[in-house]
């Protein structure tokens, strides 16, 4: 993991590797929250299950690096959903919970796997 990390920093600078390490850390915080917060395991199965599915579909997610932008936009726009429309419409705080650590998850997935691959290239590091 590590080795991909420094590919991350590497590739695709400081920024790059920040946003990686936020949602690794946002989903460890997460998985405790869960536990302490709300004394449920949902959060914390999620997190794990998420990561061991997205270590199992690393391939296929590589080929589809393309996409992170719009995924990224996509899960911005459940955490605005979940964060504004459950309180609105009185959602459990523990579910919420639970779609924030999923979305969370797969956005980890996606960045990490993409972003930490050999063969995906910082396209904006290329001379134009």
């Amino acid at each position: 993991m590590i080795v991909r990390l420094r590919r991350i920093h590497h590739e695709f600078g400081m920024q790059g590797l920040l946003k990686t390490l936020l949602l690794l850390f946002g989903l460890v915080a997460m998985a405790l929250m869960g536990i302490f917060m709300f004394g449920r395991f949902d959060a914390a199965v999620i997190a794990v299950a998420g990561l061991a599915l997205g270590a199992l579909a690393r391939r296929e997610i590589a080929k589809r690096a393309l996409l992170l932008p719009k995924a990224v936009r996509a899960g911005l726009f459940v955490y605005a959903i979940v964060l504004f429309l459950g309180g609105q419409l009185g959602i459990d705080p523990a579910v919420k919970l639970i779609v924030i650590t999923l979305t969370t998850v797969v956005l980890f997935d996606l960045q990490f796997w993409a972003l930490s691959d050999p063969g995906v290239y910082n396209q904006a590091r290329e001379p134009g």
